[in-house]
């Protein structure tokens, strides 16, 4: 765990921190649409990652966003595969980190036998980590963490949903007063660890590719929290290599339980 952790700060220091705020207009690139964006520090640390995380650990393979969106065939592949999967999301937040805003993360999650076993989210201008091992707990730099479990109710709740999710429950219910409150980072890395340390209770996603959610997840999970895609069996853990129409991710069961119905009917 601290061999990867030293690798993360490593490549983050060399090839993120120094091209914030320094990146010129051809270190930029759009994807699939204009807000999709990649920059040199994505590129870049992807590909340092990818060669020093598989070198630590033989036999493993990488499934980073970019080379995932450079071969879309590329996530089949290396969840069909039996080997260790590094699942590597360079600079989380590419939006921020381009247009010289914080938050940003560099976060990357093992997958082994169809579950994701360890996470490291890492500030790449801090330098601070938030870890999570199977079975071992969550730690940020080094000290145990732990959810707000006794936040059972979305009345007394803070959390994270995306822009979508806000939206609709308005034009759902007239209202978003379910919350004490509501916020949107624009990264998720950053608000997986604020659920994890306890400084907000909630988070809600559509979208979920495993980069932005592998490592996450399992930090929320071990530090005492629950992580079920939006369904109304309630049951559906997580999982990397499992496709659904929305996640959410909650300090207690009860909260959980509470929040789902709340936004079970967007994302049906």
């Amino acid at each position: 765990m601290e061999k990867v952790t030293g690798i993360i700060r490593e490549v983050s220091a060399a090839e993120i921190a120094p091209r914030f705020g320094q990146l010129a207009d051809e270190d930029i690139e759009a994807k699939t649409h204009a807000l999709d964006l990649v920059t040199i520090a994505d590129t870049e640390a992807e590909r340092v990652l990818t060669a020093r995380l598989t070198d630590l650990l033989p036999g493993s393979i990488a499934l980073g966003e970019e080379a995932a969106h450079a071969d879309p065939k590329l996530q089949d592949r290396a969840f069909a595969a039996s080997d260790p999967v590094w699942i590597i999301d360079p600079v989380d937040g590419t939006k921020n980190f381009a247009h010289n805003r914080q938050p940003f993360r560099c976060m990357v999650g093992l997958y082994v036998a169809g579950e994701t076993v360890a996470a490291w989210i890492v500030d790449p201008i801090e330098g601070t980590a938030t870890v999570a091992e199977k079975g071992a707990g969550t730690c940020y730099q080094g000290s145990p963490v732990s959810v707000r479990s006794h936040i059972t109710k979305a009345s007394d709740s803070k959390g994270f949903l995306i822009s979508y999710a806000r939206d609709r429950l308005v034009r759902h219910y007239g209202h978003m007063d379910f919350f004490d409150t509501v916020a949107h980072y624009s990264c998720c890395g950053a608000e997986y660890e604020e659920l994890a340390r306890g400084d907000f209770d909630f988070c809600a996603y559509r979208t979920l590719k495993p980069w932005d959610h592998a490592p996450g997840t399992l930090l929320v999970r071990e530090a005492g929290g629950y992580a079920r895609y939006i369904t109304a069996d309630r049951s559906n853990e997580y999982n990397a290599n499992t496709e659904a129409p929305g996640l959410l991710c909650a300090s207690s069961e009860d909260l959980w339980s509470e929040m789902n119905e709340i936004l079970l009917p967007l994302f049906s």
